[in-house]
């Protein structure tokens, strides 16, 4: 009995010194700097998009052109846009998205090509400057101007994120697949 009444007391004296007075004082960032947890809740990581995304293309133009476009997210290379709100920093990786590009005249194959940021700046270096704060929106089929023209012209857009800034640029493919790029000011690059 005497036993038993020695560990009640003891019971009870550490249940009521574990009242929490020692944190009364401390903000919520001191307590949870303590425990090493500060980062995971003062940082939000987003991906746009989330998940891996894929469209397909195939037009047949009354030109002649087959063109064969398959559009996707790259998942290795993004870019990063931070920024701070109510003291939690948010970091928003933008995904660019590569497509490739099957051009076909007269059942053969005139060009086969990745179309990405590298690939464009890899094409004419004085794009670098103007597309390096930017992703790779997306890449569409310009029908009318390609029968007008007899090429095949292929719009690419880059835009800015967190931003209204874009850039549009339209690529001039001819019959033996040379590359021209035009920006929307009508300069050309090749």
């Amino acid at each position: 009995m005497k036993h038993l009444t020695f560990i009640i007391f003891l019971i009870s004296f550490v249940l009521i010194s574990c009242d929490g007075r020692s944190k009364i004082y401390k903000s919520n960032q001191e307590i949870l700097k303590e425990h090493g947890l500060y980062e995971a809740f003062s940082e939000r990581i987003n991906y746009i998009p989330e998940s891996y995304l894929e469209t397909s293309t195939d037009t047949i133009l009354s030109n002649g052109y087959e063109i064969k476009i398959k559009s996707y997210t790259d998942m290795n290379n993004s870019l990063l846009n931070t920024y701070t709100k109510n003291n939690i920093q948010h970091k928003n990786y933008y995904r660019n998205i590569n497509s490739s590009i099957t051009i076909i005249k007269n059942n053969q194959e005139i060009l086969s090509k990745l179309i990405n940021k590298e690939a464009l700046i890899t094409c004419d270096k004085s794009l670098e400057k103007m597309i390096q704060n930017k992703i790779l929106q997306g890449v569409w089929i310009n029908e009318y101007a390609s029968i007008i023209n007899n090429k095949v012209i292929i719009n690419v857009l880059f835009v800015e994120p967190g931003t209204n800034k874009n850039i549009n640029y339209s690529l001039e493919f001819d019959a033996q697949g040379k590359l021209f790029i035009t920006d929307k000011l009508n300069q050309k690059y090749s």
